[in-house]
């Protein structure tokens, strides 16, 4: 289920509709998903958000997980 959700939330996206994908991501990340699907969520959460606090904190956290994902 949470690959599902991923899916759609990096579809969301790479369509720029930042309500859609944080709906798909949050939910996704809040049903503790495997760390690789995670950090992608982290990842595209930190693409569409408009906060640059926020931002960091999504970047932040892929560091946290794996230091050499510059």
């Amino acid at each position: 289920m949470t690959h599902d959700l991923l899916i759609r939330g990096m579809a969301a996206a790479q369509e720029g509709d930042e309500e859609e994908t944080r709906h798909y991501l949050e939910w996704m990340l809040g049903l503790d998903p495997p760390i690789e699907e995670k950090l992608q969520a982290l990842y595209w959460l930190s693409e569409v958000s408009q906060d640059p606090d926020e931002k960091r904190e999504c970047l932040e956290d892929i560091l946290a997980h794996d230091i050499g994902n510059a």
